[in-house]
């Protein structure tokens, strides 16, 4: 991770969802995109 990356998104968080683990950046917007949970996109 680059210097600006971490300026733009901070430290990466991990979170116990209950049904495993999400793994992203702590400043980045959820902005619905694919839903998330385990049944995965376009099923």
């Amino acid at each position: 991770m680059s210097n600006e990356d971490y300026t733009k998104y901070g430290n990466i968080a991990i979170e116990d969802t209950g049904y495993g683990f999400k793994v992203g950046p702590e400043n980045m917007q959820d902005d619905g995109g694919c839903g998330g949970g385990c049944s995965g996109c376009g099923q």
